[in-house]
């Protein structure tokens, strides 16, 4: 199931980069859930940089990290274009 989510994925971040459009999607991180988009992907990973959260009055800068198909998910709005 992984690798059919990877390549679906994969096909979804080319057709939109043509229209010079991002993927965005959401994962835990540092305890919280972060919204981001997808950058590029290198050996099955994925960089996403997140964008900046205020948590607790504090503000947590924007984060880029590589991740795993399992650790995020494919943001709402794009699931349903």
């Amino acid at each position: 199931m992984d690798i059919i989510n990877y390549f679906a994925l994969d096909q979804l971040v080319r057709e939109r980069r043509r229209f010079r459009q991002k993927v965005y999607v959401v994962a835990e991180l540092n305890g919280t859930h972060r919204e981001g988009k997808i950058l590029r992907e290198r050996e099955g990973r994925w960089l996403i940089e997140f964008f900046p959260v205020e948590v607790d009055g504090l503000v947590e800068r924007t984060t880029r990290r590589y991740l795993s198909l399992r650790d995020f998910e494919v943001h709402p709005v794009d699931k349903t274009q």
